[in-house]
């Protein structure tokens, strides 16, 4: 019997199919040295992802991309899939899980190839962390970090920042953290950052950074005294200017220690600041950025179509397949809808579209992950099944990068699906 779905493939190629396995990808003028089987013909021989789709129509990417990504699914399925519940129970964070994608070169892969790495964008970069969420949520989210650290560097116009951190970021040698999620938030500034002569002094608490332990650096956000914000690389090491909380724990992803970081009269010198904006540049890149984060749940979502898929095929149920294929057909659509819309920001109908495919994203991967829990039945409590991991990560999704733009359009797609007086049952419309 065929595991569920089959491998992601972005270049023109058939594929022929045993029972369980990709067999072979027969590719038409791609480069690259074929393995055994006849001249064009790359051998694969390892059981398929759970969840993993064969898209035939994809994008085509550079070939050392497309290799990249392949390395990618190989690490998923056979490293982090296997090992998901150990990882999301452990105490520490899955350091040997990140080191496999670093050996990979899979750390580097949104890093300019300038400065060591592959220089991969956009779709690219989404079909990796769609891969990486369908197996092991916290690996997933721990090294989001870092390639938001990788990023956010690259983007910068500090040469010398980027000529010195981004080439050990690429190979994994160093780690990155991000936080300035705080910046966000009403009221007084969380870090503020106070002029001084050669840089800046940063005092407060910044009180998500994912990582400790792993991440080296962190790119902190501050408030200048003007209302300015500041990003700033710092050196994430316990000193009398920086001490971190226990890690926190969350209803998911708490091996990622997530912890608090305060920060006393921490000097930062010029040369480190990445770039200061004001808030109205902030809340217009946040806009620009609201798809970003949608391969997380459609992720989960593929994990639990897998898993609804297997406890059908194991328990002969036409039901459990029945809702797997629904689930599929509208993770498909919301997936398209988030192509056709991610490229748009200028479209005066972008802001709306991309708030509504945003939270359609959250709740199908809430909904999804719910049916693979109902269907798994009273095994689906116990910590060392898929279908409660499922549910805990596809609600903390629900959270990750949310904006008030963010969170009020998840809460009315969830008031216009809910039971209205006179209005029935409560089945959407």
């Amino acid at each position: 019997m065929d595991l569920p779905g089959a491998v992601f493939c972005n270049s023109h190629a058939s594929l022929r199919r045993g029972p369980g396995r990709i067999l072979s990808a027969e590719f038409s003028g791609r480069p690259g040295v074929p393995e055994p089987g006849g001249p064009g013909t790359v051998w694969y021989n390892q059981p398929i992802l759970p969840g993993e789709r064969l898209l035939n129509t994809g994008p085509s990417y550079d070939p050392a991309i497309a290799d990249a990504l392949g390395r990618g699914r190989r690490v998923a399925r056979e490293l982090l899939a296997p090992r998901a519940e150990e990882s999301d129970q452990a105490a520490v964070p899955p350091a040997e899980n990140v080191r496999a994608l670093a050996v990979e070169g899979l750390l580097g892969l949104n890093v300019p190839r300038a400065y060591g790495g592959l220089g991969a964008l956009g779709a690219a970069l989404r079909e990796h962390t769609e891969t990486l969420a369908a197996a092991c949520g916290v690996t997933t989210f721990v090294q989001g970090q870092h390639q938001s650290a990788c990023a956010f560097i690259s983007a910068g116009a500090s040469e010398p920042i980027k000529e010195r951190l981004l080439p050990p970021m690429a190979t994994g040698d160093l780690l990155g953290a991000v936080a300035f999620s705080h910046l966000r938030r009403p009221g007084p500034p969380a870090v503020r950052a106070t002029p001084v002569a050669g840089g800046f002094v940063l005092d407060g608490t910044a009180p998500w950074v994912t990582g400790w332990g792993l991440m080296r650096v962190a790119v902190m956000g501050g408030t200048l005294p003007d209302d300015r914000l500041l990003y700033a690389v710092i050196p994430l090491e316990e000193s009398e200017h920086l001490c971190a909380s226990p890690p926190m724990r969350l209803c998911a992803m708490s091996a990622s220690a997530t912890v608090a970081v305060t920060l006393r009269g921490l000097f930062v010198p010029e040369t480190e600041v990445l770039k200061t904006i004001t808030r109205e540049q902030m809340a217009a890149t946040d806009a620009g950025a609201i798809l970003l984060v949608t391969p997380q749940p459609f992720g989960v979502t593929r994990a639990s179509i897998a898993l609804l898929r297997d406890l059908a095929d194991r328990r002969d149920r036409a039901l459990f397949r029945q809702v797997a294929e629904t689930l599929e057909r509208e993770l498909e659509e919301v997936r398209a809808r988030t192509e056709h819309w991610i490229g748009r920001t200028t479209d005066p109908d972008y802001a709306a579209s991309a708030l509504s495919i945003r939270a359609w994203a959250v709740e199908l991967g809430v909904r999804a992950a719910h049916a693979a829990l109902a269907a798994s039945g009273g095994s689906g409590n116990a910590l060392d099944h898929p279908a409660q991991r499922l549910v805990r990560e596809s609600v903390f999704y629900t959270l990750v990068a949310q904006t008030s733009s963010v969170q009020a359009a998840v809460l009315q797609r969830l008031r216009d699906r809910s039971w209205h007086p006179g209005g029935g049952d409560g089945a959407p419309t």
